[in-house]
């Protein structure tokens, strides 16, 4: 990210951070550019690495997912080898949406999007015991989510 943000980029990547589906045209108004050289610096941030895709976000609820449930893990041994092993498995998972290696008490905090407990549970038998590196975790459940966002704040 050698790139250089200026204001025209920065207000594009809050634009687009808010819907990305807006069409050129608008956003070329937004910043008081040609479509042409929204569509260049677009183009720049995305091959600096700014932007690193789109994406629609779906209503869990609606997708019959209602529950979230924080997860923090602390793994019984810490080799190079077996902490790559957890992220891979915790990040093939489909119902965990995301995924941290953090510092502290524990090793990861994982966040799921699941049906019911019994998901759950199931999850935690596949994804934990049966590991056999799993040396304990703390479920954490949303009573509810007050937000969910994916946007990273642009100064």
């Amino acid at each position: 990210m050698s790139m250089q943000l200026d204001e025209y980029d920065k207000t594009l990547l809050r634009l687009l951070q808010q819907n990305s589906r807006l069409p050129q045209q608008y956003l070329a108004e937004q910043v008081c550019l040609s479509v042409s050289a929204t569509s260049r610096r677009i183009s720049a941030l995305e091959k600096a690495g700014y932007i690193h895709g789109y994406v629609a976000l779906a209503d869990a609820a609606a997708l019959g997912r209602p529950i979230t449930i924080i997860t923090e893990v602390s793994l019984d041994d810490e080799r190079l080898d077996l902490i790559n092993e957890a992220k891979q498995r915790f990040a093939a998972c489909p119902q965990v949406q995301q995924v941290y290696y953090v510092t502290g008490e524990f090793d990861f905090v994982l966040v799921f999007q699941v049906r019911d407990m019994a998901e759950y549970e199931a999850l935690t038998h596949s994804l934990f015991f049966e590991s056999g590196n799993v040396r304990h975790f703390r479920t954490l459940v949303s009573m509810n989510n007050v937000k969910q966002a994916l946007a990273v704040a642009v100064d």
